[in-house]
């Protein structure tokens, strides 16, 4: 027999017919694109929530600051005037933010970062000082909420507890007091 034989066993599949796993793996990953799809769509449309948020608390923000740049106009009229520019400005970017959908800011902001990327970056670092002060002033300093307080506290000078628990004044307790509590 001299020309051409077949290397296919009957393990393997043909061409023809597709192997039951690589097919469910299609599936899966058709299922998995789908769903990353509808995710992203999700993702957008709260993006788009958050920007008419956004530009409506600029335009508060810029009616604030005008306000207060009026009373202002009197007594320095160089502050007022930069108010005034500050309000103009945040005007414009809430009118940028109604007009632009999400998938739009995403684009520009890809393009500025593919042009400028040093700009870019350090533009980032600086939103997210900003951010984490801004939720830093936001929570409050809530380390002493956290625990328990007690009423006395350590004069580490002189190695005396002091009560604090009473409003009108404290009692000192503690070795060289002189009021028989030696050692709290």
């Amino acid at each position: 027999m001299t020309g051409y034989q077949s290397t296919t066993t009957l393990d393997e599949p043909t061409t023809s017919e597709a192997h039951p796993l690589a097919e469910a793996g299609q599936q899966a990953t058709a299922s998995a694109g789908h769903l990353a799809e509808r995710a992203a769509d999700v993702g957008l449309k709260q993006a788009d929530r958050g920007r008419e948020l956004a530009a409506e608390g600029l335009d508060k923000v810029a009616q604030s600051v005008r306000r207060i740049s009026t009373d202002m106009q009197t007594d320095q009229p160089q502050i007022a005037n930069a108010a005034l520019t500050a309000a103009d400005q945040a005007d414009k970017v809430a009118q940028y933010l109604r007009q632009t959908d999400a998938r739009q800011i995403i684009g520009n902001v890809e393009d500025v970062a593919r042009r400028q990327p040093l700009i870019f970056l350090g533009g980032a670092f600086l939103l997210g000082v900003a951010a984490s002060r801004f939720l830093k002033a936001a929570g409050g300093d809530k380390s002493g909420q956290a625990g328990y307080r007690s009423g006395y506290s350590a004069d580490y000078r002189s190695g005396a507890a002091k009560d604090f628990r009473s409003s009108d004044s404290y009692e000192a307790t503690g070795p060289g007091t002189g009021n028989g509590n030696e050692g709290f």
